[in-house]
């Protein structure tokens, strides 16, 4: 204002009208850029939980004004919408509950590299140094029994060949659930067919997809479940159904569950924004709360209690090129 008090009415009037074309110029720029924002729709296909997926898309509309069109479905469903638009793709956004599947789609060249300024908070065992898979959760997969049937709790993936489990074992159908195909998979590079063997030869069968699995624990038609229904164990537990589950005293695997932006996404600047949500505060304190684990915690920890999950160590570009030899294998022993 000091050089204002010197310079002549004049110019005084010159400025001001200089001042207001500006200011209505911006002003026009910024209702034009809020108007692009609220116009558009940023898709999203989503392997669940469905009660957080909906929490965290209406947080990011409420937050951006961006709207979310979205489909939930299993890693199966999903990897199968995607492959059937491939000649016109609609998803800009991929939520699975596989990392394998997303190596996978990765390894074909599908994924948009972004590296979000949270990406250096995630867990060491989660980050991909590529930039493509942001592992913003993680899920560790356990043993659900039916309480009601077994009073003592089984305490490790053994005990579901003994006799008091024959034909009461069930596993969720790897074509439906990912974080049992990323278990059966990594379990077989780490200690190969021989658990399969045994459970094959005690009864145990493969059922649906997570949810019709648990059903059937619940229900009483299954007393033990091995694989992957660990957060919705968790959470049925807290409802009060009769159930229990356990984490095996010999390891298990912590199956990050990766988002990713698809290259063919027509939205990318608002993906990346998404993205970016899915790594804050808020987001990962309601991972937490749906019975998940974290992506960004610095130590892999049971939900309930904070006590140390014994997670394999796993090489996911080496899962991937094993995983078709394992899926076959595994299908070998099951169908006999």
């Amino acid at each position: 204002m000091s050089k204002a008090a010197i310079i002549t009415l004049s110019t005084l009037g010159v400025l001001a009208i200089g001042t207001s074309l500006y200011v209505n110029q911006h002003q026009k720029k910024t209702l034009t850029a809020n108007a692009q924002t609220s116009q558009q729709v940023l898709t999203v296909y989503a392997a669940g939980p469905k009660p957080l997926s909906d929490q965290i898309i209406h947080g990011f509309e409420a937050k951006t004004g961006i709207k979310v069109k979205s489909f939930d479905g299993t890693t199966g469903k999903i990897l199968s919408k995607v492959k059937a638009e491939q000649g016109n793709p609609q998803a800009d956004v991929l939520i699975l509950a596989s990392m394998a599947a997303g190596v996978d789609l990765q390894k074909n060249g599908q994924l948009l590299t972004y590296q979000p300024s949270q990406a250096k908070h995630l867990n060491k065992q989660f980050k991909d140094t590529s930039h493509q898979l942001i592992n913003y959760s993680a899920s560790a997969v356990g043993i659900t029994y039916n309480t009601r049937h077994i009073k003592s709790a089984p305490t490790d993936w053994s005990d579901l060949t003994t006799a008091p489990y024959r034909n009461q074992v069930t596993i969720p159908d790897p074509q439906t659930s990912g974080s049992s195909l990323d278990f059966i998979n990594a379990y077989q590079m780490k200690h190969g067919t021989q658990l399969l063997k045994a459970l094959q030869e005690n009864g145990a069968d493969i059922g649906g997809a997570n949810k019709e699995v648990l059903d059937a624990v619940i229900t009483g038609q299954k007393i033990a479940v091995f694989g992957g229904v660990d957060y919705m164990s968790l959470t049925a537990i807290k409802k009060g159904e009769k159930i229990g589950f356990v984490y095996p005293k010999s390891g298990t695997l912590v199956n990050p569950r990766p988002a990713m932006i698809l290259k063919a996404s027509r939205h990318q600047a608002a993906a990346k924004q998404f993205i970016d949500y899915l790594l804050s505060a808020k987001v990962q304190r309601q991972i937490q709360k749906s019975n998940l684990i974290p992506g960004t915690t610095s130590t892999l920890t049971d939900p309930r209690n904070g006590e140390a999950i014994k997670a394999y160590t796993v090489n996911w570009t080496s899962a991937n090129a094993a995983l078709t030899k394992n899926v076959v294998a595994f299908n070998q022993v099951f169908s006999q």
